[in-house]
């Protein structure tokens, strides 16, 4: 299976999707509301997919009409689903782990681990973004967003 055309076509509709999201406000009922807007967030995250679907989406649409040769890793194996199920189990830990040991000690671990299963090698870059993202993410949501993540609570 060809990753190329996968990446074309995911890429266009999440483009297509973000877009719907920028320009409907009649998405948001009730929700939390800020000094931002209750569509701030959703906004700002539907920008961010636009521009890495871009960067994904025309990056492979350049290789399929230049007609590249396809490197190892843009071929996707099909067969088996081994990694498919360790995936789900993944999440499936991290949903059972998040209300008892918090947002800030589970999701380094989650962001670790599949980049590993991602096949990354690089172990101090891993390691920084999975510790320096969870920590800006927890501290906008609830300074700039006043949505509290949840927190270890352990006894």
């Amino acid at each position: 299976m060809d990753r190329r055309k996968i990446d074309v076509v995911l890429s266009t509709l999440l483009i297509i999707i973000s877009v719907i999201i920028l320009t409907n406000d009649n998405l948001v009922e009730g929700g939390v509301e800020t000094e931002l807007g209750s569509m701030f967030l959703p906004r700002i995250v539907a920008g961010l997919i636009i521009i890495f679907a871009a960067v994904m989406g025309i990056e492979s649409l350049l290789k399929l009409l230049r007609q590249a040769k396809q490197e190892e890793s843009e071929i996707i194996v099909t067969q088996g689903f081994s990694g498919v199920l360790v995936y789900i189990g993944i999440f499936i830990a991290y949903w059972l782990a998040v209300p008892h040991v918090g947002f800030l000690v589970a999701t380094p671990f989650v962001m670790f681990s599949v980049a590993v299963l991602l096949g990354g090698r690089n172990w101090i870059p891993i390691t920084l973004v999975s510790v320096i993202t969870p920590l800006l993410i927890f501290y906008g949501s609830s300074h700039f967003l006043r949505v509290y993540l949840p927190t270890w609570t352990l006894s």
